[in-house]
């Protein structure tokens, strides 16, 4: 008999934890002094039966109505790399470009079908042998941008038949950095870690010759076996890079209570600029199976 009630119950047990839902939470949340000065407290007081609560303040990057996401439009975009070069004599080996054209296809037909622009003038580049970096200014690139599509930099790395025009140079590319400039501050767009490099290869290379993907740097390095007299063409191009606008994903709030604690009464927030803010505290119910929330907005004046 045993058996058989432990049978019925379980199944009836497990259809209905499919079913669990959980209850829209209570919130109710009032303000002591909706006008402040700043670097005084905000207090607020709070009703509720959630299990989880969050506020946003309402200043910048701690805004519910960027919850989901924040986009912030450009200023400026400054591009900026070191360089260095030993060993050799071959000139005119290493170039720099930009595409807002390339399909984003790293092959050959891909980099052939698009239209590169090349501005390699527009940096100082390492004069001679050196094992010291040579820095190549910080330069805006605003200019090379087109509405709607990314920019892709390139970095281009031919060698010539050796004997005719001289033993080929090492060269390597160092510190890359594209800079966003916004009322937000400077946001990193890509650097060296982040540009996601992939290499274009034409022609015959010697074992470990080209251009080579290093943990701090790009190197170049010529034939010295084997093809030494024959043409090499390495390209080695980023990501697609947004010169219009950075997502810098959601604005996220502070958590106040989690499951674990006891019911929170009051909350307390200094804000330390003047400037009117909506503040929110949303009220979570979960469990393992379904959500519920609540959203409660109030207005703080907060003067100089």
């Amino acid at each position: 008999m045993k058996r058989i009630i432990l049978f019925l119950v379980v199944p009836f047990m497990a259809a209905c934890s499919k079913d669990m839902k959980t209850d829209t939470p209570l919130l109710e949340v009032t303000v002591q002094k909706a006008e402040l000065k700043a670097g005084d407290t905000a207090r607020f007081n709070i009703s509720t039966n959630a299990n989880i609560l969050s506020f946003y303040s309402g200043e910048v990057l701690s805004d519910y109505a960027f919850h989901k996401e924040r986009k912030v439009i450009l200023d400026s975009v400054m591009l900026s790399f070191s360089t260095s070069l030993n060993y050799g004599t071959q000139k005119d080996q290493f170039t720099v470009f930009a595409s807002n054209d390339f399909n984003g296809q790293y092959t050959v037909e891909g980099l052939n079908a698009a239209t590169w622009q090349n501005i390699t003038s527009w940096f100082k580049l390492a004069p001679g042998n050196s094992n010291t970096a040579i820095a190549a200014g910080v330069k805006k690139i605003n200019s090379l941008a087109v509405p709607g599509k990314p920019l892709y930099i390139g970095y281009r790395f031919i060698v010539k038949p050796q004997t005719a025009n001289g033993g080929s140079k090492l060269w390597t590319m160092t510190g890359f950095n594209v800079s966003g400039y916004s009322d937000l501050g400077v946001q990193t767009l890509a650097d060296h870690k982040s540009a996601g490099w992939q290499i274009i290869a034409q022609g015959p290379h010697d074992p470990g010759r080209g251009a080579v993907i290093q943990a701090a740097q790009l190197a170049f390095f010529g034939n010295n076996l084997d093809y030494k007299e024959e043409y090499m063409e390495d390209w080695v191009i980023s990501k697609p890079i947004n010169l219009e606008e950075v997502d810098l994903g959601p604005d996220w709030g502070a958590g106040i209570k989690t499951l674990a604690d006891p019911p929170l009464k009051e909350y307390a927030y200094v804000f330390s600029e003047p400037g009117t803010y909506t503040v929110t505290f949303v009220g979570l119910n979960v469990n393992s199976d379904s959500e519920s929330r609540v959203v409660r907005q109030l207005s703080i004046k907060v003067t100089p």
